[in-house]
């Protein structure tokens, strides 16, 4: 593993090991093009590296997706709650009085 890679993970870990501290997540998801260029050997090493840098033994792995993650998933969230306000919208509105404009 080279110099660089190690100091990216550890850096790439030292970040994790923080949110990991307060969210405890089951699985870290390594995204983008740095990911991506890394690979394999960046999983392992900022896996190594966030296990000797907290108590927890958190699985990392790399993305499939090629796609902006991050937008996706926003775009995701925007539709969902969308979607909710306009269901929620439907099943609270008054019911229409026959012969009553409206």
């Amino acid at each position: 593993t080279s110099t660089f890679l190690v100091a990216l993970a550890e850096r790439i870990a030292f970040a994790l090991a923080t949110v990991a501290a307060v969210l405890d997540p089951p699985l870290v998801v390594l995204a983008g093009e740095v990911a991506q260029a890394g690979g394999e050997p960046l999983r392992a090493a900022v896996a190594g590296a966030l296990t000797a840098a907290t108590a927890y033994d958190t699985p990392v792995e790399v993305t499939s997706l090629t796609d902006d993650a991050v937008l996706l998933g926003a775009l995701d969230a925007g539709l969902h709650a969308a979607r909710e306000a306009v269901i929620d919208s439907l099943r609270h509105r008054p019911a229409h009085t026959p012969g009553v404009p409206g």
